[in-house]
């Protein structure tokens, strides 16, 4: 194992302090999305914040390749076969993001007749057509630099990682302004679209600035030996790897879709007890949004350094995954304390005028008691997706979340009448899916020493 890959304190804390300062920044994109196109009016803000809500839907299932090409990454730089097992994963990821183009041009074009279907606005649905059209037309485009920037963060240069996404959020500024207040306007459909177009701009550009330092970096004379082949793989060998791919990302991608409409559905819900509800709950979610950058930053380094310990066969992968659980646990303990602590001041920054603050407090309380078992359940999912498991993961996770987590909020909103019941039962799911992945692992990964295939 080289040196980024060995599980220790400092290589976990530093690996997960990245990816939440990558994801506090990633923040900032829709924020200001939405700041630069606010001067055009309340319409076109509500079409990129609509707009934007679709995007997330639709990326959360296809974000399963992204997860499947990372996975297996982190396994060959494990192993140190990453000069081997780059070139092919990269030329079997190449159809897949191909076929994701396809879907999303199909989402694109559906946009805006489904929003008739459903009785948008009329002089809504256009707008929010134009901001989903340009962000499908960049489907394979976008995946391709999540993908760049996980093989930052997988091959040992996180840090470059988040400066290329500081320096993109500045792009992303340049272009807003470019695109919306100067003559180049004219040539966007409306200000939606060009706030898509000034997004997905500096997602190319910060990918094209990370593959080139990830080039760059390997072709240093100090660089590791192991460095990606120039020479093009094996037919057959891309074949295998692109049907195993294509196999297995659906599930995962179907699992992370699930989660999204499980958060979505209860809120649509708790929307129908009135404005203080709607306002206390919004509250309550912004503010757990915020704080799950953490467990999530430390789900991540858990999902790499699992990765690293399959790769290198190590026998001892309960022992990892134990590891894993405290290095994740801690620090989300400490935060949540925190955030209890200070849950009244927290609250009182993102009230409104009039809002029930005691309300939002309680949604609060109402997210984190779930907390232990969304812990278990989020690094176990990540070592499952290292295991190349997506029927699993898409099995349990649609079982759950259209039997239970859905059907309960619904019985909480409309026959008790809790919104609070309606968010905190979230934690049942939760807890089938955390017993149902540690049984798996037990059972099928961490049973006895094995050889590990890529699957």
């Amino acid at each position: 194992m080289t040196r980024h890959t060995e599980l220790t304190t400092r290589n976990f804390a530093g690996f997960a302090w990245v990816v939440l300062l990558i994801s506090c920044v990633s923040v900032g994109f829709g924020a200001v999305d939405l700041l630069m196109v606010t001067p055009k009016g309340l319409l076109h803000v509500a079409a990129v914040g609509q707009g934007e809500l679709i995007v997330s839907g639709v990326f959360a299932f296809f974000v399963g390749v992204v997860d499947i090409f990372t996975a297996r990454l982190a396994v060959a730089e494990g192993e140190n076969a990453r000069a081997h097992r780059l070139p092919v994963l990269v030329w079997a990821l190449l159809p897949l993001l191909g076929l994701c183009e396809v879907l999303g041009l199909l989402v694109g074009a559906g946009v805006e007749p489904f929003l008739r279907l459903t009785g948008q606005q009329p002089e809504l649905v256009p707008l929010v057509g134009d901001y989903v059209q340009v962000r499908a037309w960049s489907t394979a485009a976008v995946l391709a630099y999540i993908v760049i920037g996980e093989t930052l963060k997988i091959c040992g240069m996180k840090n470059a990682s988040f400066l290329i996404l500081g320096a993109g959020l500045g792009v992303n500024v340049l272009l807003n302004w470019v695109f919306l207040y100067t003559s180049a306007a004219s040539l966007f459909a409306s200000p939606a679209s060009a706030v898509s177009a000034a997004t997905v701009g500096a997602q190319i550009l910060m990918a094209c600035a990370g593959l080139g330092y990830f080039l760059r970096q390997n072709r240093r004379p100090d660089a590791p030996a192991d460095v990606p082949a120039a020479a093009r793989p094996a037919r057959d060998e891309v074949l295998a790897e692109f049907r195993s791919m294509l196999r297995t990302a659906p599930g995962v991608g179907a699992r992370h879709f699930n989660d999204y409409a499980g958060a979505i559905v209860p809120s649509l819900f708790i929307g129908t007890l009135g404005i203080q509800a709607v306002a206390a709950a919004g509250v309550a979610t912004k503010i757990y949004t915020l704080f799950c950058r953490v467990p999530q930053a430390c789900a991540s380094g858990a999902f790499a350094f699992y990765g690293y310990a399959v790769g290198a066969r190590d026998t001892a992968l309960p022992a990892v995954a134990r590891r894993l659980l405290v290095y994740t646990a801690v620090p989300t303990a400490v935060a949540a304390g925190v955030l209890l602590l200070y849950s009244p001041q927290t609250v009182g920054v993102f009230a409104s005028a009039g809002m029930d603050q005691d309300l939002a407090r309680d949604l609060l309380l109402a997210f984190l008691l779930p907390l232990p078992v969304y812990v278990l359940s989020a690094v176990h999912g990540e070592m499952l997706t290292v295991h190349q498991r997506g029927g699993l993961l898409f099995g349990a996770s649609t079982l759950t979340t259209y039997l239970l987590t859905i059907p309960l909020a619904w019985y909480a909103v409309f026959v008790l009448d809790s919104p609070f019941l309606a968010i905190a039962c979230n934690g049942v799911s939760t807890a089938v899916l955390a017993f149902v992945f540690h049984r798996a692992l037990r059972r099928d990964h961490w049973a006895a020493p094995r050889e590990v295939a890529h699957v």
